[in-house]
């Protein structure tokens, strides 16, 4: 297969049925910016997040469906070609997010509609093994269209592997639990958020005490103080993802940090933009720095790829965007690169080794 020299891969989640090719396999040229779509596999449904192994062996889907599961693909190094090695129930309906922790020992799991958060073991080959933690939420929020029943949306691990963090839409909460070394999780305290807020991701900055967390239903950005002692989330403040002159409707959709640790982006699905923020570096506060357009519509996913770009996947426009980040300021630009595939909603890059740019 041919390649570029200098090339990044990346694996692309999206809406489809079993029938349908629901990940694919992309390349971007680390020098021109240039994108283009290698391969792709069958019989998934609805691989809406990934997640890689650091050594980019193996990938893990979230197969976002009533009977969810955690789908495992060995990767071959050479092509990049995927193939199935197991899949494993995650006891709950719609799981939407996967992550393994630093260490790579654990894969966490939070599933929408099922209300549980699932921690499974990694084992031969990359292949998970038994669920060794599980917690399920109760409760509800606010709004009866989106908060009638709990609704895990994201489970972030901390940089030092300690805790574990469960962003639930349907409760106003981010969870804190301590994230024990058998994958257990025990409950340490949550961190209460404005009635409706929603909240849906959460990143942590480079330092690893602060984060910062996108909220669906309010359109906002909350930036975090971690304690190091209990690991608890101290609020910093709340900022719209919005400009002050927009009146439609709008839901948070993704949150990132660049690697330096100075900007932070978010996308909205309504006004379909990126919303650029600096990080004061005293307080952690953030800024907002500009709007830009995303050259499609839902903008659910956005990833941040070796080489100093961002990849925004356009859900229901069936394109991936992609923009360039200016160094100095972290503005976005256009770059007129981008791909055509059936409702993207994740992309996942693989790393360069540590200390290569």
């Amino acid at each position: 297969m041919s390649v570029f020299e200098n090339e990044v891969w990346f694996y692309i989640g999206t809406y489809a049925s079993e029938e349908e090719v629901g990940i694919q396999t992309a390349v971007m040229n680390t020098d021109t910016g240039e994108l283009r779509l290698v391969g792709g596999i069958k019989g998934i449904e609805n691989p809406s997040y990934l997640a890689l192994s650091t050594d980019s062996t193996a990938l893990y889907a979230a197969s976002e469906k009533d009977e969810g599961e955690i789908l495992t693909y060995t990767i071959n190094p050479e092509t990049r070609e995927l193939h199935l090695l197991d899949r494993k129930s995650t006891g709950g309906g719609a799981p939407c997010y996967v992550q393994l922790t630093p260490d790579g020992k654990h894969l966490v799991a939070s599933n929408y509609t099922g209300a549980n958060v699932n921690v499974f073991a990694i084992g031969d080959q990359g292949a998970l093994a038994e669920m060794k933690g599980e917690v399920k939420h109760t409760g509800s929020g606010t709004n009866p269209d989106r908060q009638d029943a709990p609704h895990p949306h994201s489970a972030v691990a901390s940089l030092d592997n300690h805790h574990v963090y469960v962003s639930d839409l349907g409760l106003d909460k981010v969870f804190t639990y301590r994230l024990e070394d058998n994958g257990t999780l025990t409950e340490e305290g949550a961190t209460e958020l404005p009635a409706e807020s929603g909240p849906r991701h959460l990143i942590f900055h480079p330092n690893g005490q602060l984060a910062y967390g996108i909220n669906e239903l309010n359109s906002t950005v909350t930036a975090y103080g971690r304690n190091p002692e209990d690991g608890q989330l101290e609020i910093i403040g709340h900022v719209s993802t919005l400009p002050e002159d927009f009146t439609g409707e709008n839901t948070g959709g993704d949150i990132r940090i660049s690697p330096c640790g100075r900007f932070v982006y978010a996308s909205n699905r309504g006004h379909n933009s990126l919303v650029h923020y600096n990080i004061d570096e005293m307080s952690g506060a953030l800024t907002p720095i500009e709007w830009v357009p995303v050259k499609g519509e839902t903008p659910r996913n956005v990833a941040v790829v070796p080489g100093g770009y961002i990849l925004v996947s356009n859900q229901d426009s069936n394109n991936i965007v992609q923009f360039a980040i200016e160094a100095d300021t972290g503005k976005l630009l256009i770059t007129g690169n981008e791909l055509t595939l059936s409702r993207p909603v994740c992309v996942m890059a693989e790393q360069p080794e540590p200390g290569v740019q």
